[in-house]
């Protein structure tokens, strides 16, 4: 093993692995925040490689023995379900890695899942239900508005006004859409009005952070949320404000983090609603992973908001792959 050599890989973002030019645009971004990152680890003295996550480059890192590997893959031959890939062969080929493992992965590659699983523990979560074709019988303990995602994508992707629907007819055509467009099973959640939170926790040896934001759309809509316009259009249409959260809340992060085996860092999106209960929306493991100015989105710009430099966050990372694989 070379003690100052780390690998940094990356989505292998190519237009043919992606039936849509939107899903093509939530995994370009990330060959570019690599290349800030690689910045980032080097101001600690180490050297850095960067490599896409793809097979070629598995078998690569088994002759380069490096220190560890940051793993940025966020989807394999543009199937975001398949991101366990990487972990997996790097557990075979006993190199450390950052982030979630092959099992937490696997558990978050479906929000259905992830949903389940919290629910059976407690943690709060508006109702929902997965919908493998669109003539499924709607659980009649589902109240309307329903908002209507993609069970097997994250950034945004389809989240739209339309999103929204307040009638069984307007839920089975959504939901037949988004089946015939991208191939997956769609889930279905009751629409919770409120203030929409984002938590980002990094683990440490002490005290783990857990720091908040909330989101302040410019755009008055019906049904506010954080649509794929907001993440990935090239107009602001929203602020974020640094959020102060409860114990309560606090400790359902952590719980949250821990039963998903989620590792090193997570993000948590919550919504508050008016009485001040709050609600899991989608928790993803290895979120978007960079310093403020990147792509990074909320993990760059949580750190800039609480003035916590970016290197320094490296840093404990490196601290924690070297102590998990001892």
């Amino acid at each position: 093993m070379n003690n100052k050599i780390i690998v940094v890989l990356y989505s292998e973002a190519k237009r043919k692995y992606f039936s849509t030019e939107e899903h093509y645009k939530t995994e370009l971004e990330v060959f570019p925040r690599s290349k800030v990152v690689k910045k980032e680890i080097e101001k600690l003295g180490y050297k850095v490689i960067l490599l896409p996550g793809n097979a070629n480059s598995l078998i690569k890192l088994k002759k380069i023995k490096p220190l560890l590997v940051f793993n940025l893959v966020d989807s394999v031959f543009g199937k975001e379900e398949l991101i366990q890939i990487i972990p997996a062969t790097l557990d075979l080929f006993t190199i450390p890695y950052t982030g979630t493992d092959a099992i937490g992965l696997s558990i978050n590659s479906s929000k259905f899942l992830t949903k389940a699983i919290l629910n059976q523990s407690g943690i709060p979560q508006p109702k929902f239900q997965l919908f493998t074709n669109k003539n499924i019988r709607l659980d009649n303990s589902l109240k309307f508005p329903l908002i209507v995602k993609l069970n097997e994508s994250h950034g945004s992707l389809e989240i739209n006004q339309d999103s929204v629907v307040e009638s069984e007819n307007k839920l089975r055509n959504r939901v037949g859409f988004l089946i015939d467009k991208y191939h997956q099973s769609v889930i279905i959640e009751e629409y919770i009005r409120g203030k929409e939170i984002t938590v980002l926790m990094i683990e440490d040896k002490e005290e783990s952070i857990i720091l908040a934001e909330e989101r302040i759309f410019f755009k008055k809509e019906k049904y506010p949320l954080y649509s794929y316009e907001a993440a990935w259009g090239e107009k602001e249409i929203y602020d974020c404000i640094s959020y102060k959260l409860n114990e309560k809340i606090k400790e359902d992060v952590r719980k949250a983090f821990k039963i998903l085996q989620f590792k090193d860092y997570a993000r948590f999106e919550l919504i508050i609603d008016k009485n001040g209960n709050h609600f899991f929306i989608d928790p993803n493991a290895n979120p978007s992973f960079g310093p403020y100015g990147t792509t990074s989105g909320p993990f760059g710009y949580l750190l800039f908001l609480n003035k916590i430099r970016f290197v320094s966050i490296v840093k404990k990372i490196i601290n924690n792959v070297s102590r998990r694989f001892k």
